[in-house]
C-alpha cells in the first residue's frame, strides 16, 4: 500500500528528517570525492560540509522540517559524525572514482528501468564495484544481504548501459564505519532481473484489479499512510483526499 500511495498515486508525504540528513550528507561526500584524488584532504571535506550546508539550509525541503535552532545545530552536528564515520571506512584519497550520483537508465522490454549510483569506481584489482553510503543502522549480520536488492538493479544497469557487469557490491554504513560487501555474478544478475520483471508484472495487475496486497511489518511504524491502510482498519479511498490536506507539497530545489 506505501508503494501504491507514494509511487502510483504519487500522494505527499511528511518531509523525514533521516531522508534530508541522508541526502546531505551523500552531497558532502559527492563534493568531496569530486576533487583529484591528491585533493581530498580534510581541509576540503571540511570545505565540502559548509558548500553543502549553504545550498541545504535555504532549500524547501530543509526549511520544511521546520526545526528549532537547536535541532538544526543538532543535524550539523550528526551529520558531522556521520563524514567522520566515512573516513574511519576509507582514506578518499585511495578511491578509483569513475562516476558520482551516476543515473543510469535502459529498457527491460515491459518498462524502463532507472537508478541513481552513488559512486562507480575501480577497486585495487581494477574490478569494477558500486558503492552506496547509508546513514542508518547497520542490518544484523543474518539480514545484511537482503540491502542488496536495489545494488543488484544498479549492477544489472552498469551491465546494460556500460557493458561490464560489476564484480562487487558495496553498502557503507557511516554510522557504525561497517561496509557489507556482496560478490555479482551472471547467476545472481540474472536472478535479479527475472525478480524485477516478475514484480512489475505483479504491480501491473494490481494496477488493473485496483487490489493491493497489505502485509504487516515494523515498518508499518514509520509510514506516512498507516492512518489509511486497510490492515489498520483505515480507509484506502479517503487518501487521495485527505493526504493532500495533512501533508504539505515541497517544492523542488
Amino acid at each position: 500500500m506505501q508503494f501504491r500511495f507514494a509511487s502510483i498515486e504519487k500522494l505527499p508525504e511528511p518531509p523525514q528528517i533521516h531522508l534530508v540528513k541522508g541526502n546531505f550528507v551523500h552531497r558532502v561526500l559527492e563534493l568531496l570525492l569530486a576533487h583529484e584524488p591528491e585533493m581530498r584532504t580534510v581541509d576540503a571535506a571540511r570545505e565540502a560540509f559548509e558548500v553543502a550546508r549553504v545550498e541545504y539550509e535555504p532549500s524547501a525541503r530543509f526549511k520544511a522540517l521546520k526545526l528549532s535552532v537547536d535541532a538544526i545545530d543538532a543535524f550539523f552536528k550528526d551529520s558531522r559524525e556521520l563524514v567522520n564515520g566515512y573516513y574511519r571506512m576509507e582514506n578518499p584519497r585511495n578511491t578509483k572514482v569513475l562516476g558520482l550520483e551516476l543515473r543510469l537508465e535502459s529498457d527491460f522490454g515491459k518498462f524502463k528501468l532507472g537508478g541513481i549510483i552513488d559512486r562507480l569506481e575501480h577497486d585495487e584489482n581494477g574490478d569494477l564495484v558500486i558503492s552506496d553510503y547509508k546513514t542508518g543502522k547497520t542490518p544484523d549480520a543474518r539480514f545484511g544481504a537482503n540491502k542488496m536488492d536495489n545494488m543488484h538493479l544498479y549492477a544489472s544497469l552498469c551491465l546494460r548501459v556500460r557493458g561490464e557487469l560489476p564484480k562487487k557490491l558495496r553498502l557503507m554504513y557511516l554510522k557504525s564505519s561497517t561496509p557489507i560487501e556482496v560478490e555479482v555474478t551472471p547467476e545472481s544478475n540474472a536472478a535479479c532481473e527475472a525478480a524485477a520483471i516478475e514484480t512489475f508484472d505483479q504491480i501491473a495487475e494490481s494496477c488493473q484489479t485496483g487490489v493491493f496486497e497489505t502485509h504487516r511489518s515494523g515498518l508499518c511504524n514509520f509510514c506516512a499512510f498507516k492512518k489509511w491502510c486497510p490492515e489498520f482498519g483505515g480507509d484506502e479511498s479517503l487518501a487521495q483526499i485527505e493526504a493532500p490536506q495533512i501533508y504539505p507539497t515541497i517544492p523542488r530545489d
